[in-house]
């Protein structure tokens, strides 16, 4: 497990192969090819293919081989390449904390003090787990102390996701936590120096949240709350199938019972806010915005809802925003359409270059 802030390639990068970012989520596989060239980050390819009901719940496999075939197809149907990937975890799967370190501990005692850490401070046993850390060192910072990421997964389920993308003919390269991917997606897309910034990233079935000072994580959490919670209640509401309750909630254009199925939506919206706002709040305030991403990001009345909330400024992401894309090879509007529900998968792909 090796998990961190962007490392920017250096000239060593330059025309080596590509890196793949592969988000696997409850609902779908994510995926975004990065190359780095001339300094700059460029899209090879991009794409997402739907899982079946229950392949994958609260981040524990059930469906292995169903999981891996998607992967492969995926990945065939793009023509990608590259075999290196970068795979992300988060949820119940991971257990992180940022604790104070003193400086001069870090220099030559880390090695030997994260595994305490990771007992003490997660609550881990150490040989069950792989745990990795990272100093979250701050601009011009000289305090005694300095914030350290720790976190664990267990081993069991870190080597799970790597046969997911071995056995579709994959080598996994990084093991991150999605909330590192966010954050190197946000440095590159569109950070703003001495910025206080809340990422919020709502998945199927988990939403990852941090809050970064100057480009640094000083809180993080995921919540197991997501897109998923919509389905699952139109499929009790109306007694329907999964697939019919995806199409319902990906577009409720010709479907009776308008204002029955809105009001599912506001019953998510307003669970999902309360959350936020919750874990917001524990923050100081501050900050100088909030940044949506995420499949349920899209859901119409969740940015004002959330920005009323916290009296804050809600923006959807565009982790692409400083990423060369061409126009010769992907439609504008399909990659706008993507965009946000790509990000842990770019923050992925900058991690593994």
């Amino acid at each position: 497990m090796a998990f961190g802030k962007l490392r920017r390639p250096d000239s060593s990068s330059e025309g080596k192969d590509s890196m793949v970012g592969v988000d696997i989520g409850s609902n779908s596989i994510k995926v975004v090819e990065l190359a780095y060239e001339g300094g700059n980050y460029r899209l090879e390819n991009i794409g997402e293919a739907m899982l079946p009901s229950g392949a994958i719940t609260s981040k524990s496999v059930s469906k292995g081989d169903v999981v891996s075939a998607v992967i492969s197809n995926l990945v065939s149907k793009l023509g990608i390449k590259a075999r290196r990937v970068a795979i992300g975890i988060s949820g119940e799967a991971v257990a992180s904390k940022i604790v104070n370190v003193p400086r001069t501990l870090l220099r030559d005692d880390m090695e030997k003090l994260v595994p305490d850490l990771v007992s003490t401070g997660l609550r881990r046993n150490v040989s069950g787990v792989n745990y990795s850390y990272i100093p979250l060192f701050r601009r011009n910072g000289k305090s005694a102390e300095v914030p350290v990421l720790i976190a664990a997964v267990s081993k069991k389920t870190a080597q799970g996701y790597k046969n997911l993308v071995s056995t579709a003919g994959l080598r996994t390269r990084v093991i991150d936590i999605d909330a590192m991917a966010l954050s190197n997606a946000y440095v590159v897309s569109c950070a703003v120096r001495g910025e206080k910034v809340a990422l919020v990233d709502i998945g199927a079935s988990v939403i990852n949240l941090s809050v970064l000072d100057d480009g640094v994580p000083f809180m993080l959490r995921d919540i197991p709350l997501g897109g998923q919670w919509v389905t699952l209640r139109l499929m009790e509401k109306f007694k329907i199938t999964y697939e019919e309750a995806e199409r319902i909630k990906c577009s409720i254009k010709g479907y009776g019972r308008y204002d029955e199925i809105t009001s599912v939506f506001a019953d998510f919206v307003a669970r999902a806010v309360g959350e936020i706002k919750t874990f917001l709040d524990d923050g100081g305030g501050g900050l100088a915005r909030i940044i949506l991403s995420g499949g349920s990001s899209r859901i119409a009345t969740l940015p004002d809802a959330l920005g009323d909330a916290t009296g804050t400024s809600v923006e959807i992401s565009n982790p692409f925003r400083n990423i060369a894309v061409s126009d010769s090879r992907f439609d504008s509007e399909y990659i706008e359409h993507l965009a946000p529900k790509m990000t842990v998968a770019v923050g992925l792909a900058l991690r593994g270059l």
